[in-house]
């Protein structure tokens, strides 16, 4: 049977999507797998009242899908959820990690201990995107609904420090900015320079504009008061200033202006 090489595949399809083909003859070469929706926190943002649903991909259709898609597969990202508390993570990494699969995982970073870190270690090519969201524990505790944060901060140190020296293993910081820590953007900046972020992205908070919510922290959320849009020019402002301090610093940024 004929075998198409994964950049043979991908050149295939890119001219096919140019070429704006009805039908097109080659697969994907970029996945998106949601392992697993439950989570341990309580984001303000996203599920403020802890109410995930309990949705598990079971581990025989993740090697099921996975072996249709490995002759073709450049990149897998991994999301919950809290993707590493999958409960087969460790057989999805075994796995993934006998192929060049550059892989992306989006984690709150609470269960990443020295055995996961090594772990992670083990695959091919890793962006490994930390949502913190704050520069300050009691900011953390307000906008993530846990008071966890400086075990998630030594958990990003460990990563940072068992990493050194592997460019291919890249920590990623997201932050998404609203009005409650807008004040903690550049302070953020500083925070995650010593662990030698391979980027930092800001995110706008997004479709929350109707929301008022609280997480259990005595904070009541109020969208209209938190949307990036409803205060454009300061939010702008401060991106600017990000953007310009990361540039300083050394360090890539990802900044969106409203």
């Amino acid at each position: 049977m004929f075998e198409i090489s994964v950049a043979d595949n991908k050149e295939s399809i890119t001219r096919e999507y140019d070429e704006k083909s009805l039908r097109v003859g080659s697969m994907p070469f970029y996945y998106h797998i949601h392992l697993y929706m439950p989570c341990n926190q309580k984001c303000i943002m996203c599920m403020p009242d802890g109410s995930h649903s309990k949705a598990i991909l079971p581990y025989e259709n993740f090697v099921q899908f996975f072996e249709q898609i490995k002759p073709y597969a450049e990149h897998l990202t991994l999301i919950g959820g809290e993707p590493l508390m999958y409960p087969w993570i460790n057989d999805v990494l075994n796995l993934i990690s006998q192929y060049p699969v550059e892989v992306t995982i989006n984690t709150n970073a609470t269960i990443l201990n020295e055995r996961m870190c090594n772990k992670l270690l083990s695959l091919h090519t890793l962006n490994l995107k930390c949502s913190i969201d704050a520069a300050t524990p009691e900011m953390y505790f307000k906008i993530r609904g846990q008071d966890q944060f400086h075990h998630v901060k030594k958990n990003l140190e460990r990563f940072s420090l068992i990493a050194k020296g592997k460019p291919e293993m890249r920590q990623i910081f997201i932050f998404v900015v609203m009005k409650e820590n807008l004040n903690e953007v550049l302070p953020f900046i500083d925070f995650v320079k010593p662990m030698t972020p391979y980027k930092i992205e800001f995110h706008p908070v997004r479709h929350v504009r109707d929301w008022v919510v609280e997480n259990s922290t005595g904070w009541i959320f109020n969208g209209k008061e938190q949307s990036c849009e409803f205060f454009a020019e300061e939010y702008n402002s401060v991106m600017q200033q990000a953007s310009e301090k990361c540039k300083v610093e050394g360090i890539d940024s990802e900044v969106l202006f409203l």
